[in-house]
């Protein structure tokens, strides 16, 4: 139930930020796909030009046998990024940016290991935009992820993790 108020909240913000900034004006979506930590494999969409909204979401499901147990895996995370410093080639967006993110994570481990589990978590990063055309690109970004609250089962232990991610994305 606390998570899903989390995420409803993060839903309702970024409506709030996408129906009236006029910063906005020249927004566009961008979708793409990519590996992260802590959100795996991933599909982010986001709206915006400088300064821009969006969601990532992860769903992963397999199971093997042996020393394997079924896998599953699920995340939803907002994010905004301001894009303030660099040049970019072929489009006006600066090529640099400052990101933050906050998520729920439902994340389980490939081995049956001990293991700390976290669901919600917060992170900011730096990243850089390599435009390939106007249409075209990947992302790369990399800072850290703080964890806000453990599982059911676990304990909460304030820790500083890494946290990057890399995307290739297209322009809609």
């Amino acid at each position: 139930m606390k998570s899903s108020v989390y995420f409803l909240n993060s839903i309702l913000l970024i409506g709030l930020i996408l129906s009236d900034n006029p910063i906005m004006a020249q927004s566009k979506f961008e979708l793409s796909g990519g590996f992260g930590i802590p959100e795996i494999i991933n599909v982010k969409i986001r709206y915006g030009q400088n300064i821009q909204v969006g969601a990532c979401m992860h769903f992963m499901y397999f199971s093997a046998g042996g020393i394997f147990s079924e896998y599953y895996s699920w995340s939803g995370s907002a994010e905004i990024l301001y894009h303030c410093v660099g040049k970019a080639k072929y489009v006006e967006q600066p090529a640099w940016y400052l990101l933050v993110g906050m998520g729920y994570y439902h994340i389980d481990y490939l081995m049956d290991i001990p293991h700390e589990k976290y669901d919600i978590g917060f992170y900011p990063r730096i990243g850089r935009t390599l435009n390939f055309s106007k249409k075209i690109g990947i992302n790369l970004d990399g800072g850290i992820f703080l964890p806000l609250s453990a599982a059911e089962t676990n304990t909460y232990n304030f820790k500083v993790l890494p946290s990057g991610s890399i995307g290739f994305f297209i322009r809609l």
